[in-house]
């Protein structure tokens, strides 16, 4: 991995945990992401009108849009979901840990990538290190704790989060190669959060208003940065395999747990240091693949 791919995925994964952290408080996700969706297609005009002219969308660009689109409203959906069912220490590994799972073998069966052992070996290492960094001891019982949710309503939440996260990866490196970054992820929020519309007026109604006066001040901030964030993380897969971006976008993970340690005062720093440790060696390892 080049880099200036590694680079922008290190940008991206900081801005990523940054407006998560900030989406942390929010009363209701999907509608919290809802109107951060809508404020970042009215801050990002600018730019869709200023690159479209010059960047036309082939018949393949356009599947790819309308896809992802989809997908990310079922990934925003799920991930809602498995945070209304399940503690965060649960979800977030499992989430977050299968996606980099699932993306190298979707990756070698469809779009054909090859892998380096190296770089095997540190997508398993930034895996490992997200379970570490989640860890309430370093005991036997609490590594337990993650294996005893299989078969509960947390696990399959999280688990079809992640498996969204490495499906929208895999169509986003298709689509990136036919559609340029800016233009797609716009349109791609066009298509998210209009079919995202009907589904919160119908479902959430009594809480749009509420959400709003309650955190205006985050969705607007967020509304900025989450269209940034994958913007770059795009550019980063026209660099370099999807497999490789996707797992090193998990160092957020790392930049999370040190927003909740000295920002939240949350516990269990020896956990997230040795996590993030390993994380680190996996990225190391794909520099190297």
């Amino acid at each position: 991995m080049s880099g200036l791919a590694l680079s922008i995925v290190f940008i991206a994964a900081f801005l990523h945990a940054t407006w998560n952290t900030m989406a942390k408080n929010s009363r209701k996700k999907i509608v919290f992401v809802w109107w951060f969706q809508l404020f970042s297609l009215i801050f990002y005009l600018p730019m869709f009108v200023y690159y479209w002219p010059a960047n036309p969308v082939d018949s393949t660009g356009w599947v790819c849009i309308l896809a992802s689109g989809i997908i990310h409203f079922f990934y925003f959906l799920l991930l809602g979901g498995a945070y209304e069912r399940g503690d965060l220490s649960l979800v977030y590994p499992i989430s977050r840990g299968s996606g980099p799972l699932f993306v190298p073998l979707l990756a070698v069966l469809f779009i054909q990538e090859e892998l380096h052992a190296v770089g095997v070996l540190g997508i398993v290492l930034i895996i490992l290190g997200i379970y570490v960094i989640h860890l309430q001891a370093f005991s036997w019982q609490a590594a337990q704790v993650p294996f005893r949710t299989m078969g509960g309503d947390s696990f399959f939440w999280s688990f079809g989060t992640g498996l969204t996260i490495a499906v929208y990866s895999l169509v986003d490196k298709i689509g990136v190669e036919h559609v340029y970054p800016p233009i797609f992820i716009y349109c791609m929020f066009i298509v998210c959060w209009l079919i995202m519309t009907p589904y919160v007026f119908v479902r959430e109604r009594d809480n749009i208003r509420p959400e709003w006066k309650s955190n205006k001040y985050y969705i607007l901030l967020v509304g900025f940065l989450v269209l940034c964030t994958y913007m770059s993380i795009l550019f980063a897969m026209r660099l370099s395999k999807v497999s490789y971006v996707v797992a090193v976008r998990e160092v957020s993970i790392v930049f999370s747990a040190l927003y909740g340690v000295f920002l939240f005062g949350e516990k269990y720093l020896s956990q997230k240091i040795a996590g993030s440790v390993l994380i680190a060696g996996g990225v190391v390892c794909i520099g190297f693949g």
